[in-house]
């Protein structure tokens, strides 16, 4: 090879992607969802930096990253995939950029919705080399075993819960919405079938306290649940100082955190239909 075509080739070596098919070794997860499906698909060894809106207890020994973190921060710690999502890119829309300049593999994935959560499975363990089969198959297993767990202790009760998204107007979850299946999974039905999603695909309705009131008074709603994350810091103590909390006086009341009913996870899953298990049924 010709010594002036050299530079050229080692610039273009430097700027190409990771090819589509290639297995990731180090990747870096700006999405807690991403996270905890790696870790539930056994490959945390992959995982060389997370998110800051990880749970704290998650991979405390690897870095951090914002939505703002650079792309140098990223480059750091030299990785070959860096899974995100839409959200996150336009929270700092030159990352991809330089990230993929530096030959940097960059996967944007959106949280999927219920039905699409197997799919997405699938392609996140093409990513990461696992069986794509392994991985459908383990969705099924925890699905198949909240399910039985439910159809068991129910015995014929499906109670009718109210999830509170929000407290600033008081919204709740679509009818859609990864909340709204998993309690009906875990053999509840949804208070608030009626609502309609605050825009097409989203997974919080608006609902507002006059109709919560009314379903609450018409014996609608047995269980009001609290949806506690970063969109609902509410937790007992406020619910109860409210000026209405009265109308839920006969109506059995509990706060789930948000990554486990409504995060599109592994976890997630198998936590939440635990958990409202216990809560719909009793232990």
């Amino acid at each position: 090879m010709a010594p002036g075509i050299i530079p050229y080739v080692l610039i273009f070596l430097l700027l190409m992607p990771l090819r589509a098919g290639a297995e990731a070794l180090r990747i870096v997860s700006l999405y807690p969802g991403h996270t905890d499906n790696i870790v539930a698909l056994g490959e945390e060894k992959r995982l060389a930096g997370i998110s800051k809106t990880d749970d704290a207890d998650m991979l405390p020994q690897l870095k951090r990253f914002s939505p703002k973190s650079s792309a140098e921060e990223i480059l750091a710690l030299k990785p070959d995939l860096v899974l995100t999502r839409s959200l996150a890119e336009r929270q700092n829309p030159q990352q991809r950029r330089v990230l993929e300049r530096a030959g940097v593999r960059v996967v944007s994935i959106e949280p999927p919705q219920w039905d699409e959560f197997s799919s997405y499975l699938r392609e996140l363990a093409s990513l990461i080399g696992c069986d794509p089969e392994a991985a459908e198959a383990k969705l099924k297993a925890v699905r198949d075993s909240i399910s039985a767990e439910a159809a068991k202790r129910s015995k014929g009760r499906s109670p009718a819960v109210f999830v509170e998204a929000t407290a600033r107007e008081l919204h709740t979850c679509s009818p859609g919405s990864w909340a709204a299946k998993l309690i009906e999974l875990a053999g509840g039905r949804n208070a608030a079938s009626d609502a309609e999603a605050i825009r097409e695909g989203s997974a919080i309705a608006p609902y507002g306290l006059e109709r919560i009131l009314k379903a609450a008074a018409s014996g609608r709603i047995d269980i009001y649940l609290v949806q506690q994350g970063a969109m609902n810091a509410t937790d007992m103590k406020s619910l109860e100082a409210r000026p209405w909390y009265q109308a839920l006086k006969n109506i059995k009341k509990a706060v789930v955190p948000e990554r486990e009913l409504s995060r599109p996870s592994l976890p997630g899953l198998e936590a939440g239909g635990k958990r409202l298990i216990k809560i719909f049924y009793g232990e």
